[in-house]
């Protein structure tokens, strides 16, 4: 699509566009997006017409480009002048493309620069060119007349004809205070040119956003181009009144870390309040909740072998693991309980060694079929989508790996804990933190 629509537009202007293309699935093509992109950008390199063509390539929720520094400053000509310098260190460094800048030049407009020592002594102020400039292009509400239920405006300005001669500026003339009229260019010089689309801010400061991708295949890696460009620059000594403001993926992915992280908190507390009302313990959640770390262990070793970072997605995939294997150790731990409870005469580790082999076959199976299930989507089979795979690939060797180790841990895990609370229950006050307040009966 072209122009608007649907798409996110970075805006609209009369002196550029966009154009938003979605590819056919990855299964049912030949080339990669990086390869379409560079094969593209032979092809855009020879329009005439065109000053510059850039490319974004947009995958899943938006991380934000992998360079993005702003230029902050109140001064707009200082302002300018160091992005402009910022454009042209980045064009120079290998492995950068695509750099843009978000103070986009909008349609072509005259400024007037006023002559202060000649309009002072014309008799003039900057208010009377002001409300004379604004009385001719603007206009001015003289009468009101009423027709029928309808109220009609009669304004007074300039004809269309003139007004769309901006050398005809000049000729305006402007009454002084001795009431002579005197003419525009007589107190001002005009500059024709474009004017900005918009205006940026960064706490409450004027801002360009300058923004870049890496080239495919370059070790040049995101973090170290922004931080070559900072260092580039004494700011304080060459740039008064200037700051640079890193933003991009580094910013992008450091705040969704951070509501990553606290999703993870806010789960595992969940899970553990539930399994306090479900178990009336305050340890025994503590051992249903070891199976993560046995997961975790699981999904960074897949992860180093397939060379994946662990990203975003693969946190998500990481968080939903937590359900899948705590449910493992959940049946187990309760299966146990029950059989202590209802045979208190019957020796504690036969109850423990019968409620594992018991529980064995139902965890194999639920763990077996949910990591068969994410397999074809972890390695694309029947169709490749590497933005859900990680997540898949996070969720299934997590739960392969964490399933053997919680079947032969967290017996030896929940036997240590009997024999604690064995210890734990001497001291008064402490029983009510145990499933079983006590063992009378039961055979060690």
């Amino acid at each position: 699509s072209l122009g608007g629509g649907q798409w996110f537009t970075p805006g609209e202007s009369e002196n550029w566009a966009f154009m938003a293309v979605t590819l056919t699935p990855f299964s049912k093509r030949d080339r990669a997006a990086d390869e379409i992109v560079e094969s593209l950008r032979v092809q855009t390199d020879d329009l005439d017409g065109v000053d510059a063509v850039g490319f974004l390539m947009d995958a899943g929720p938006p991380v934000g480009r992998p360079i993005a520094l702003r230029v902050v400053g109140s001064d707009d000509q200082i302002r300018k002048a160091l992005a402009d310098s910022v454009i042209a260190f980045l064009t120079a460094m290998d492995g950068v493309t695509d750099i843009s800048r978000d103070d986009k030049l909008g349609k072509d407009q005259v400024e007037i620069k006023i002559d202060y020592p000649r309009l002072s002594q014309l008799g003039l102020t900057v208010a009377d060119v002001a409300q004379a400039v604004r009385l001719a292009y603007d206009g001015y509400v003289v009468s009101r007349v009423r027709y029928g239920e309808e109220d009609v405006n009669f304004r007074v300005l300039l004809e269309e004809k003139i007004r769309k001669k901006p050398e005809d500026l000049g000729e305006l003339k402007i009454p002084n205070i001795q009431g002579r009229l005197i003419p525009l260019k007589e107190v001002a010089e005009f500059i024709t040119g474009p004017g900005p689309s918009s205006f940026f801010h960064y706490d409450a400061e004027r801002a360009i956003t300058i923004s870049a991708a890496l080239a495919e295949g370059s070790d040049l890696t995101s973090l170290d181009a922004t931080n070559a460009v900072i260092n580039n620059y004494d700011l304080a000594r060459d740039w008064l009144g200037m700051r640079f403001v890193m933003g991009g993926e580094a910013e992008e992915t450091q705040e969704s870390m951070i509501s990553l992280a606290i999703a993870f908190g806010l789960a595992a507390l969940g899970i553990y309040i539930v399994l306090i009302l479900l178990f009336n313990s305050l340890t025994q959640p503590i051992l249903v909740m070891f199976a993560i770390p046995f997961g975790l262990v699981g999904v960074v070793g897949a992860f180093a072998l397939h060379g994946e970072p662990l990203g975003f997605m693969a946190m998500l995939g990481v968080i939903g693991m937590m359900g899948v294997v705590v449910n493992d150790s959940l049946i187990l731990v309760n299966f146990i309980n029950v059989h202590r409870r209802d045979e208190p005469e019957k020796n504690f580790l036969r109850i423990v060694a019968e409620g594992t082999s018991s529980r064995l076959r139902p965890i194999i199976l639920t763990s077996v079929t949910t990591v068969v299930g994410l397999m074809p989507t972890a390695y694309g089979f029947g169709g490749d989508d590497s933005f859900i795979a990680v997540m898949a690939l996070a969720l299934g060797y997590g739960i392969l790996f964490a399933t053997p180790l919680t079947l032969l841990l967290l017996p030896c895990l929940y036997m240590i804990q009997h024999d604690i609370g064995k210890l734990v229950r001497r001291i008064p006050g402490l029983k009510h933190f145990y499933f079983i307040p006590e063992d009378a009966g039961l055979k060690e």
